[in-house]
């Protein structure tokens, strides 16, 4: 999410997110936090109200691959949504 403050991601800002998605034929939407965001914390209650899943490290292995697999951890927080 960068350095979006929370009152920036609005849920029009979500749906325009989730269309454009869908439109490029994708089945799922990663969202990923930065973990020393100001604002982390409403951005992870937002995310349950999104239904949006928090992706494992081995997820993140997956999503990422392995190189440059430890930093990325440590930096970001990584949820899926499903739009199936």
């Amino acid at each position: 999410m960068g350095d979006v403050t929370i009152d920036r991601f609005t849920k029009t800002t979500f749906l325009n997110l989730v269309s454009f998605a869908e439109n490029q034929g994708a089945n799922q939407l990663v969202l990923l936090c930065n973990r020393e965001h100001p604002q982390k914390d409403q951005f992870q209650r937002l995310y349950k109200v999104l239904d949006a899943e928090r992706v494992s490290k081995r997820g993140m292995k997956e999503l990422m691959g392995e190189e440059g697999l430890e930093e990325n951890a440590l930096k970001y927080a990584v949820y899926k949504i499903a739009l199936e």
